[in-house]
């Protein structure tokens, strides 16, 4: 079975929650995506705060430290592909 399905390529906007309220551009396009981005800002900035406890939490085991940063660093990596 053979289908073609239709493609939408233009943006589907102004969206509007009552007569004189649009929401133009923001919501326009990858909406889950920035939901997502969003989401994952706030439980980077909240763990980065987290990272920085841990490493003063023990400052003389070089092992923990190096840990806690590169987990860190990872995490920051994640993010700036999103």
């Amino acid at each position: 079975m053979d289908r073609k399905w239709p493609v939408k390529y233009d943006d589907m906007f102004p969206y509007a929650d009552n007569n004189s309220s649009f929401w133009t551009g923001y919501f326009t396009s990858r909406a889950n995506d920035k939901e997502y981005i969003r989401r994952g800002s706030h439980h980077t900035h909240a763990s980065l705060k987290l990272y920085a406890l841990e490493i003063i939490d023990d400052l003389s085991d070089q092992t923990r430290i190096n840990d806690a940063l590169d987990k860190k660093d990872k995490m920051l990596d994640i993010m700036g592909i999103l």
